[in-house]
């Protein structure tokens, strides 16, 4: 373990060389002059050089000496932050999409991302101790943070320093990127208009079923051909089953939240009732993830990737100056999605 005398002169250090005082490039003292400026040991100083050369902010070069890279590994490394845990209640399928690029390495972004799962503010959690770690070393270029109240009350995330980017809802110090939901009902909406008479809306979300209602009830949907249906995914497949055992059942569906997928795909398979055939399903999902594809489940979502991307370009705004970098990534089909060959490839 380095010495307290150590990790205090890491400190100083460290603070010239991000702050600029130390330029990229430029040649550090030498041993002796170290060991005469901060009047420690030769094993001290080589234990500090030893703990910035793993942080990336020097090299050295042989006889030459010891120079400030040129540059630091932290502007292309990135945390994306959450206190959900996998299996847990809460979390969702948006959450696993995102883990799962960045630990496939398929987030769109040039550059490192790292992912802190579970963080819960206590002093004993691996995750909150990296956290905390690059806040104070600032060691990253920025953070991504899924909100939550465990997130919103985060000491080490309470103080102005690294830039900050909140997913979905807003974060005190921090940038918002937000999410078009209601830009996703409109375009839903005009899509079950046009491909159902009799429609069913199916969320865990009552905001949202009712937004979807008023939007099909705006569009001349008649109110007695519109099933709105507020269910969790623990149901979803019974109440599917009883809605299509009517004889006046929907010719098309609805599904807010893609969690809500499976259950119903497997209440439809109870039914007897075929996708495409019998009925229209036009479902929220997470790209390029889909779920139902095979089934015949039509989608429109949000691309994690263009969310991932749209967060760093808050990061890079903020690093430039720009105090309130806010982002909103829209709704696509998948026609519209940018990365669309890869998913066509994934699901085709």
């Amino acid at each position: 373990m380095p010495s307290r005398k150590a990790e205090q002169i890491v400190q100083v250090l460290r603070q010239e060389i991000l702050s600029g005082q130390r330029a990229p490039g430029s040649k550090l003292p030498t041993y002796d002059t170290l060991i005469e400026q901060f009047s420690v040991t030769r094993p001290t100083v080589a234990r500090v050089l030893k703990a910035l050369r793993g942080e990336g902010l020097i090299t050295v070069e042989g006889t030459r000496g010891i120079f400030v890279a040129k540059t630091f590994p932290h502007h292309n490394r990135y945390l994306w932050v959450t206190s959900e845990q996998p299996g847990s209640i809460e979390w969702t399928s948006f959450l696993a999409t995102i883990l799962d690029l960045i630990q496939s390495k398929e987030t769109g972004i040039a550059g490192e991302v790292i992912p802190l799962v579970g963080v819960d503010g206590r002093a004993n959690n691996p995750a909150y101790q990296q956290l905390c770690e690059a806040v104070q070393h600032s060691s990253v270029a920025g953070l991504l943070i899924m909100n939550s109240a465990t997130t919103y009350l985060l000491p080490a995330l309470q103080a102005p320093g690294l830039p900050l980017v909140a997913i979905w809802a807003p974060l005190p110090n921090a940038a918002l990127l937000s999410l078009d939901f209601n830009g996703l009902i409109e375009r839903a909406c005009a899509r079950l208009m046009a491909r159902g008479k009799r429609i069913a809306v199916m969320s865990p979300h009552a905001p949202n079923l009712e937004r979807t209602q008023e939007c099909l009830l705006k569009r001349g949907l008649d109110k007695e051909r519109l099933w709105a249906l507020h269910t969790a995914p623990v149901g979803c497949e019974r109440i599917t089953e009883l809605l299509f055992g009517r004889e006046d059942r929907p010719d098309a569906v609805f599904v807010t939240d893609d969690n809500l997928v499976t259950p119903l795909l497997a209440g439809l398979k109870r039914a007897k009732v075929r996708l495409r055939r019998d009925v229209f399903v036009l479902a929220h999902c997470n790209w390029p993830r889909p779920i139902g594809v095979s089934e015949g489940v039509e989608h429109i979502g949000f691309d994690v990737r263009e969310v991932l991307v749209k967060g760093k370009e808050c990061i890079d705004a903020q690093r430039a100056g720009d105090k309130s970098p806010n982002r909103v990534v829209p709704p696509r089909f998948l026609s519209e999605v940018i990365y669309s060959k890869s998913i066509i490839r994934e699901i085709g």
